[in-house]
């Protein structure tokens, strides 16, 4: 089996494409959807889809590291206690 977090999965889509990325190392999902509505023929590797797999796994890239999730990044594991941001937003 795999572990919970090896099951992790982003998906992207467009009106003519989705994206589907696994953690844990299963193989990426491209669907054409104006050939293929009901997702039935994975085109990932298709070289003829390869420049769309990439744009798709860029823009993926892009947003989630925009959206990262910072809360953890100024804090600081003192004797103490949680000091920076974290400890301001849990009011110590």
């Amino acid at each position: 089996g795999m572990e919970s977090r090896d099951c992790n999965l982003a998906v992207i889509r467009s009106a003519g494409f989705k994206y589907v990325h696994f953690g844990g190392g299963l193989p990426a999902l491209l669907f054409d959807l104006s050939q293929d509505p009901g997702e039935l023929n994975n085109v990932a590797n298709d070289p003829a889809y390869l420049p769309v797999r990439l744009e798709f796994a860029e823009k993926m890239l892009a947003w989630r590291a925009t959206h990262l999730d910072q809360s953890l990044a100024l804090a600081e594991l003192t004797e103490d206690g949680v000091a920076g941001c974290v400890a301001k937003a849990v009011g110590q």
